[in-house]
């Protein structure tokens, strides 16, 4: 399993209709075949303060995306609907950063 992970803050600029139209479009992407899992986030807003010290505040939002294999991920990557949707993404996002994770165990 390959977990595919986009941490990005949304433009300062971004009004609420066009944020939630982006988040709609994002969330598009789970009906992809080879999208085994999809959540979007916002940074937690801890209350306690000794939490808040542990937690890192570069990133307001963060999708998370469960792919079978590496070649489902590579297969989504080159996706026309995908794609386009991250063209919208890097529209809206700034301080966009991958990762991507392999299962162990």
């Amino acid at each position: 399993m390959i977990r595919h992970m986009i941490m990005f803050n949304l433009k300062p600029e971004l009004e609420p209709p066009e944020q939630e139209w982006l988040f709609g479009q994002i969330r598009s992407l789970a009906t992809l075949p080879m999208v085994r899992g999809l959540s979007l986030g916002k940074l937690l807003d801890a209350r306690e303060d000794w939490y808040k010290a542990r937690v890192n505040t570069e990133y307001g939002w963060a999708l998370s995306m469960d792919f079978e294999s590496e070649d489902a991920l590579y297969a989504y990557q080159k996706d026309p609907k995908h794609v386009e949707i991250a063209g919208e993404i890097r529209k809206r996002a700034t301080g966009t950063r991958v990762v991507d994770f392999v299962s162990v165990g």
